[in-house]
């Protein structure tokens, strides 16, 4: 293959997955290759927690895929409440209170019913604290309590922010927020079938089951979500201490092809990764990057490894690996591998010596430029990547870099 195609084939792989507008957020899902412990389940979510706050990035949770077909009840539901909450937007910037106040209930509803399978972007909170203040201007008091008092009970360490209806409904909800925070505390734990689930107990997430969660009196929001099982979650009443709240946890629908995915990537860390087996994670997991974590160690000295693979590409960008006390969680250490996973792959030395790209690939200009002229230039690429001659060998293990000649 001749030198230019080589270097259009390395763009054309690097650049398919990401998105082709600069400011659109890149897909990125999570893989784990771990054994079963409960310090790397831990890692692992911190892993994914640090994808979630990434601004730059949309994290796609891989149980939002693996259990398609046994979660379409759920899955409805939440379109619905998402319909319901547009409507109702429109009523409440007509001053339509009462329109608006029906809707929101019907998203509510939706909504809270399958509150575990609610995504990122559904703040469940926001759309009872509306519908708190839509009940009040329209008149009903006692129904806007009741509808804020269940905004707080479902997430009491947010805020919602209702300046925009009037200090009077503020005031309202602010009543009824000081009321809800003023319980007293009680203590439950939460146990799965199969253990290190991760815990979340209204909208806070308590580690990995069995889990004792500290709350305040009342209505607790429980879900539970392991990778390879069917998310569950429903409401409990706790009033006093020593309840035990239980969860039968199904395998996903597509756990038998989750499991054979994980061990086919076993090796991916000793630069073994089959191509083919990057299609189908993107396939399984409806996702165009993701991120592979595999741990190993003890909590004096776990060696956590993490890989960014381009599905799309059939390519592994980036490898790293560092080794960490885990004697206790260390978010911040994690949050810092994946900024230095995601900053652009280091260059092969040439023979100027090592160039070293150190920003991030989706903040640079140059990086979009080679995306807008790698499309541009696609129906010549596809004719001169017919060529017979060899494919160039993988990169080296770590590198991840691309040789440009010309």
């Amino acid at each position: 293959m001749r030198p230019v195609v080589r270097a259009l084939a390395g763009l054309l792989c690097l650049a398919v997955p990401l998105q082709a507008v600069a400011g659109e957020r890149q897909i990125v899902t999570l893989i784990d290759l771990s054994r079963e412990g409960t310090p790397e389940r831990e890692i692992s979510h911190d892993v994914g927690r640090a994808l979630r706050v990434d601004e730059q990035l949309r994290y796609r949770d891989p149980d939002e895929s693996l259990n398609v077909g046994g979660e379409d009840a759920h899955a409805t539901n939440i379109r619905s409440g998402r319909a319901f909450l547009r409507s109702a937007k429109k009523a409440l910037a007509s001053k339509e209170w009462r329109d608006a106040a029906d809707e929101l209930e019907s998203a509510a509803t939706a909504y809270v019913g399958s509150f575990s399978h609610a995504g990122d972007e559904d703040a469940i909170e926001e759309v009872v604290a509306l519908q708190g203040a839509a009940l009040f201007l329209a008149g009903d008091k006692a129904g806007a309590d009741r509808a804020f008092t269940r905004s707080v009970e479902f997430r009491p360490r947010a805020k919602v922010d209702l300046a925009a209806y009037g200090p009077a409904v503020v005031a309202a909800y602010e009543k009824a927020r000081e009321s809800v925070l003023l319980r007293g505390d009680v203590t439950f734990e939460v146990r799965t079938s199969v253990p290190n689930a991760e815990v979340w107990v209204n909208g806070r997430y308590y580690g990995l089951s069995p889990s004792f969660v500290k709350s305040l009196a009342g209505p607790q929001y429980v879900r539970v979500n392991k990778h390879g099982f069917a998310r569950d979650g429903r409401m409990q009443v706790v009033k006093g201490e020593g309840v035990v709240v239980t969860f039968e946890l199904a395998a996903a629908h597509r756990k038998p092809a989750w499991d054979a995915l994980r061990e086919r990537l076993a090796e991916v860390f000793d630069g073994a990764v089959e191509p083919n087996d990057l299609s189908v994670a993107q396939g399984l997991l409806n996702a165009g990057m993701a991120v592979i974590v595999q741990c190993s160690g003890t909590r004096e000295k776990m060696k956590v490894r993490l890989a960014l693979a381009n599905l799309a590409g059939r390519q592994v960008i980036k490898r790293m690996e560092k080794d960490v006390s885990w004697l206790r969680r260390d978010k911040k250490t994690i949050e810092v591998m994946v900024k230095e996973l995601f900053a652009a792959p280091d260059l092969p030395p040439s023979a100027e010596g090592p160039e070293v790209r150190t920003e991030s690939v989706f903040k640079k200009w140059w990086f979009w430029g080679l995306v807008g002229g790698v499309v541009a230039g696609s129906v010549t690429a596809a004719v001169l990547l017919g060529d017979t001659e060899p494919a160039p060998p993988k990169y080296q293990t770590g590198t991840g870099g691309l040789v440009l000649k010309f």
